[in-house]
């Protein structure tokens, strides 16, 4: 019974070397070919460019967009037209065939009134970008969903939206019914 209950007991080690100095070992990732000091720097340029992206923001962050209803007074004023990708744009770019301003501000990162390019000529804003520049400027950004206070006080009952209550049928199926 005896060897049955010490087999269970922690085992008396003998003859280990176990070392006691606290010297630190650090522990990490390192792509193979890069120093550590070269890879910290990279972290460190990643770092840098994550920190300016505004992650959660609404709409676009690569290029400046203006409202879908400004575009449609301009384009229905002949002012403006559809803009289509360019293809091969950098190469046609250094041929000369086209101009930096001759590429759609969504593809070029850019603005769309060509205030990003050197030379070109600005498009001028109306009344409606104007009022879009305010609203996106203003605490918060646009209000897309129509749930904010107005300005100057809280909303009232009136203001406030409503859902509208969804009703079963036999089968579960959700409909919203007028």
């Amino acid at each position: 019974m005896a060897p049955l209950v010490t087999s269970f007991a922690p085992s008396v080690s003998t003859g280990c070397l176990v070392r006691t100095d606290s010297v630190a070992q650090e522990m990490g990732y390192v792509p193979d070919g890069m120093s550590a000091a070269q890879w910290k720097q990279i972290q460190a340029k990643e770092k840098a460019t994550k920190a300016k992206k505004k992650f959660g923001a609404v709409g676009p962050q690569s290029f400046q967009s203006r409202s879908l209803q400004s575009f449609q007074t301009d384009m229905e004023q002949g002012k403006t037209g559809h803009l289509l990708p360019v293809f091969n744009a950098k190469e046609r770019i250094q041929r000369g065939e086209i101009k930096q301003e001759d590429i759609p501000y969504m593809q070029r990162g850019g603005n769309w009134d060509n205030s990003d390019v050197k030379g070109a000529k600005k498009v001028q804003w109306n009344s409606i970008d104007k009022k879009y520049k305010a609203q996106s400027s203003s605490s918060g950004g646009i209000d897309w969903m129509g749930v904010k206070p107005p300005k100057g006080g809280p909303a009232t009952a009136k203001q406030k939206i409503t859902p509208v209550p969804k009703k079963k049928n036999n089968n579960g199926w959700n409909f919203l019914k007028p």
